[in-house]
């Protein structure tokens, strides 16, 4: 009886350790299909029971993504600034304008076919002579004005400067005026579809006749500049063709990723430059027509050597096509002749 008893306390053990054996290797199995089985979840759920009574899950994920780290990037450059003054005239010529006291007393013109925007105009002189020629003018008046932007204070309209005083200058037959920009109105000159005025008051005569008008201006201006590349010439020139213009590839001076800046052709005469006038062209690509030049620059110099210097507009410099073509033409020089030396092209670097 007692040996009954055994083995069924004995068989009891067994059933519970098997069951338990098995409970172990399910938990197991569980644990193994809950991290790699196929439902995709990539962490562990769990379930709570909130106040209200509802179910919860909530799942921990503990895999870490992988942190991408943002590239590199190269700060956008930024040229230095270098100082450029640039002194010259400009003229109108040949304009055989009449005036009369009594009736057309004044003339205009446009401010662009002697400077820039962005120039300093310094002084306009104004020559003129009696209209038959011979008769002397005595005390000549007469009065100037200009545009101005609408924030100059010394504006005597909306966008105008009329000078409050008459001018007053004797002449024979053939006089002179110059004019001298007041300094509270310079750095407010409208070039760009602005004004020049010359008015005529009074003089012996009837009528004058305006032949010239000459600005003397400064292109003074912070250009962006990375650099200077030279380019011999060594060429002789003459105020007449073929033998007054020079021109040069934009690719002997500047890369592509080179941005010009401002323009200088350095002369040379056998006798003092005291007087040179000409103009440079830039290659543009499809920019207004493939090209853009300056207005006609007149240097001056007491001695041999001159240079002359064109400060290229933003938005000329922005459209150079550095793979077009630089020119340059000489339209007068007190010399027969003048050697130009060299020139030298200040750029500023651009995204390559």
């Amino acid at each position: 009886m007692n040996e009954d008893k055994s083995k069924s306390r004995t068989t009891i053990y067994v059933i519970v350790f098997l069951i338990l054996a098995a409970a172990l290797v399910a938990i197991i199995l569980f644990g193994l299909l809950g991290k790699g089985g196929s439902s995709g979840d990539d962490g562990q759920t769990a379930e709570v029971t909130d106040a209200s009574g509802n179910v919860v899950q909530y799942q921990d994920n503990w895999e870490t993504e992988p942190v991408t780290e943002a590239p590199e990037t190269t700060p956008k450059h930024e040229s230095p600034l270098k100082m450029v003054v640039a002194e010259s005239e400009t003229e109108l010529t040949d304009l055989a304008v009449e005036l009369d006291k009594n009736s057309k007393k004044t003339y205009k013109m446009d401010l662009d076919k002697f400077a820039e925007s962005g120039d300093t105009i310094d002084t306009f002189t104004f020559y003129y002579h009696s209209a038959d020629n011979v008769s002397n003018l005595g005390e000549v008046k007469g009065g100037f004005g200009i545009s101005v932007d609408n924030k100059c204070e010394a504006k005597t309209d909306n966008i105008w400067y009329q000078t409050p005083e008459d001018f007053s200058v004797r002449a024979s037959s053939y006089g002179t005026v110059t004019w001298e920009i007041p300094e509270d109105i310079k750095d407010y000159i409208t070039v760009s579809g602005g004004s020049i005025l010359f008015g005529y008051w009074w003089s012996d005569v009837n009528k004058i006749v305006l032949d010239k008008v000459v600005c003397h201006k400064r292109a003074v201006k912070l250009i962006p500049c990375d650099g200077e590349s030279t380019e011999e010439i060594g060429k002789v020139m003459k105020a007449a063709e073929p033998d007054n213009v020079i021109t040069i590839d934009a690719s002997e001076v500047l890369e592509t990723y080179h941005q010009p800046s401002s323009l200088t052709l350095k002369f040379e005469g056998k006798e003092p430059v005291s007087e040179l006038k000409g103009k440079f062209s830039i290659g543009t690509g499809s920019f207004r027509g493939g090209s853009c030049e300056s207005v006609p620059m007149i240097v001056s110099s007491e001695k041999n050597e001159t240079e002359i210097t064109w400060v290229l507009p933003d938005v000329v410099r922005m459209n150079a096509d550095q793979c077009g073509k630089i020119t340059f033409t000489l339209e007068r020089c007190n010399l027969d002749e003048v050697t130009a030396k060299e020139m030298v092209v200040q750029y500023a670097l651009t995204e390559e």
